[in-house]
């Protein structure tokens, strides 16, 4: 085990906590991104990973099992070691009220450890969002059948799941190549922990609670996340974008649960943002559960973010096309060129 070590109290604090080398870079940008509402722990089998990543903590599992080598693949080898260092993580989760698990499932760590780690958490009192990322079918197809099977685990386990294509966001990104549009969706996940970690326990402008997120996912276990933006004075572009820029194919207006968070600019009163709200529930109805925050950033200038998390969506298929249609516009591309949008997350 690394760690820089913290006196920082934990209540009131997110824990972010990293699984494998596919979170690597994720957590770095957490990690040199977010305020002192969060902690990062990062866990893996590989001890060569532990140099190359920025973390709170730093834990190597598995020593005995992988010899500090990596799972080489194996879901068993991850879970194993997870279980065999479940009372060993226990010190550093406890007493946190919100945990963000972020995994890239598809080998042998992730896909094994995610569900060990997410109970620990859970058998802690914490509550826990698991951000699954399944890989992409670019490359090579197994990964992306162990992911959904990983994941598929955890649902019927009934743990809290954002699903996280990869092949979903390069159909969003456009034609960027594979390395640059990955970044893109490693930078856009990142500024969506830190944002989600501020407006509950930063100094945020209309603030939302750990008791909301557990009303949302009452709705439906799994979900994923949407995003949207424009100037202050284009809210249709801003749900144009949303509801056809989910990181999942799943309708939106089928969800049940919804936590939205605005990103403003700082001063921007009640009535421009509340546009932005009419439009979003306008266009995909009402009867939701719904929880709304608003948080500033000091450098914005006249846009604003929507950053959804939606859950208890039908599990149909729905084409991209489908809802660029029925947005009654072109392409749903971010107004940035991507994938400079998301490049550098609350920077523009």
């Amino acid at each position: 085990m690394h760690g820089r070590g913290s006196s920082r109290p934990r209540s009131g604090k997110v824990l972010v906590i990293g699984v494998g080398s596919g979170a690597k870079r994720i957590m770095r940008m957490v990690h040199e991104g977010s305020t002192n509402v969060v902690d990062t722990l990062y866990i893996t089998t590989d001890e060569a990973d532990l140099e190359g990543t920025r973390a709170d903590t730093k834990f190597l599992i598995g020593r005995r099992l992988c010899g500090g080598k990596g799972a080489m693949g194996l879901t068993e080898l991850g879970e194993k070691s997870a279980e065999d260092a479940r009372r060993d993580l226990e010190p550093y989760m406890k007493d946190y009220p919100l945990v963000v698990q972020i995994a890239t499932l598809g080998k042998g760590t992730a896909s094994g450890a995610s569900h060990v780690i997410a109970s620990t958490a859970e058998g802690l009192g914490a509550l826990v969002i698991n951000f699954l990322i399944i890989p992409s079918s670019t490359l090579e197809s197994m990964p992306r059948t162990i992911a959904n099977h990983a994941k598929n685990r955890m649902l019927r386990r009934n743990f809290n799941v954002l699903t996280i294509d990869q092949d979903r966001f390069q159909e969003i990104n456009g034609s960027q190549p594979f390395s640059r549009t990955m970044e893109a969706l490693d930078a856009l996940l990142s500024w969506t922990v830190i944002s989600l970690s501020n407006v509950i326990y930063g100094n945020s402008q209309r603030s939302l609670t750990v008791s909301d997120l557990r009303s949302v996912f009452k709705e439906g276990n799994e979900g994923t996340i949407f995003v949207g933006g424009s100037y202050l004075a284009d809210p249709e572009t801003a749900v144009d974008e949303f509801v056809s820029c989910g990181l999942l194919k799943r309708d939106p207006k089928t969800g049940k649960g919804f936590i939205l968070n605005l990103v403003t600019p700082r001063g921007t009163r009640e009535n421009t943002t509340q546009p932005f709200i009419d439009a979003l529930f306008h266009r995909i109805g009402s009867n939701k559960t719904v929880f709304i925050g608003n948080l500033e950033e000091p450098d914005r200038t006249n846009m604003v973010d929507l950053i959804g998390i939606v859950t208890g969506m039908d599990d149909g298929k729905i084409e991209l096309a489908d809802l660029r249609a029925e947005a009654g516009k072109g392409p749903a591309r971010p107004h940035v060129p991507a994938p400079d949008r998301w490049e550098i997350p609350m920077i523009r």
